[in-house]
């Protein structure tokens, strides 16, 4: 292995350290879970209280100890299921099948505008 070969994987490894302690020191641990059906609001759920939420009778949504996961769902693929559960602000579980989108947010409002402002202002 040559210098220049050592410098690379060095820097690299160096990248990824920065990387992986910026995600552990910086992220957030969310505080409620937004649940969006057929691209409507279905509900806003604290992570603070354990629950079992019905959706629109094809999923079943679980929140507890302060992680929220898709215990059941009538989809063919069962993907959703298998994202395991979820507590940091900004991830989702996704039932395309079903068009159930739950995701975890700090301050009970979506990032893709469920809390009904404008995407965007025309002239």
């Amino acid at each position: 292995m040559k210098k220049a070969d050592f410098k690379l994987l060095l820097a690299a490894g160096v990248f990824c350290a920065v990387l992986l302690a910026g995600r552990c020191f910086f992220q957030k641990e969310g505080a409620s879970v937004v649940v969006q059906a057929d691209g409507e609001l279905y509900g806003t759920y604290s992570l603070n209280t354990d629950q079992t939420i019905y959706i629109n009778d094809t999923n079943v949504l679980v929140i507890e100890d302060g992680e929220a996961y898709m215990l059941e769902a009538d989809c063919p693929d069962g993907l959703c299921i298998q994202q395991g559960s979820i507590s940091v602000s900004g991830t989702m579980i996704v039932c395309l099948p079903n068009r159930v989108v739950v995701q975890v947010t700090e301050d009970g409002v979506s990032d893709n505008g469920t809390d009904g402002g404008y995407d965007a202002v025309t002239g």
